[in-house]
């Protein structure tokens, strides 16, 4: 497993400091760059932020801001985990218009690989739920986010067929959003068993 982020020790912080976090699945070496030309590409049409290569992540679960004695216990408990094989392509490039993101993601053909990540996905908030989590009224629609900050019209239409490309997951991590001068930066406070996914 080899998510490319700086690690935290969680340990080594104060327990009452809250953090932004997400639990996320990160793609190999060569699907990042996949997304990193599409994201090239879809900054010609939309502009924006680029995400960096080593950020991009399908993210499983938000967290919001968390305090860090509560990512500590689930640090721990998230050792323990198992990740799902699940294979998915990313076929499509669409926009979420409100917060200004364009992603890739799997189109709505491919029900195997949607139904095995929306059960993935609730396993997850089960497990962070008997840990005092609680759930906020969110939709799940698994994808990698490209751009932020984008230019996106609501009168053009902006869904996008991609050439397929293979997910290879490469780790599933807890990650914390640390704030920077310029931007913030992904670390890696805790890893599920380092299984192969999505090969």
């Amino acid at each position: 497993m080899t998510i490319p982020l700086p690690t935290l020790d969680l340990q080594s912080l104060d327990a009452d400091h809250v953090l932004r976090a997400f639990i996320g699945w990160w793609p190999d070496v060569q699907t990042r760059a996949w997304l990193a030309e599409q994201a090239l590409q879809a900054h010609a049409i939309y502009g924006g932020r680029m995400m960096q290569p080593d950020h991009f992540h399908l993210t499983l679960a938000f967290l919001d801001g968390s305090r860090v004695s509560d990512l500590q216990s689930l640090a721990t408990q998230m050792a323990e985990w198992t990740v799902p094989q699940i294979r998915m392509n990313l076929t499509m490039r669409d926009v979420f218009e409100k917060p200004r993101v364009v992603w890739a993601g799997p189109d709505q053909t491919q029900t195997q690989a949607l139904i095995a990540l929306q059960q993935w996905h609730e396993e997850i908030w089960a497990k962070l739920i008997a840990l005092g989590w609680a759930r906020q009224p969110r939709l799940f629609r698994p994808h990698v986010s490209l751009l932020r900050r984008a230019r996106i019209t609501a009168d053009q239409p902006h869904c996008h067929a991609l050439p397929t490309q293979v997910f290879v997951g490469d780790g599933v991590g807890l990650i914390v959003s640390v704030p920077g001068e310029q931007r913030s930066q992904y670390h890696l406070a805790a890893t599920t068993q380092p299984a192969r996914t999505g090969a």
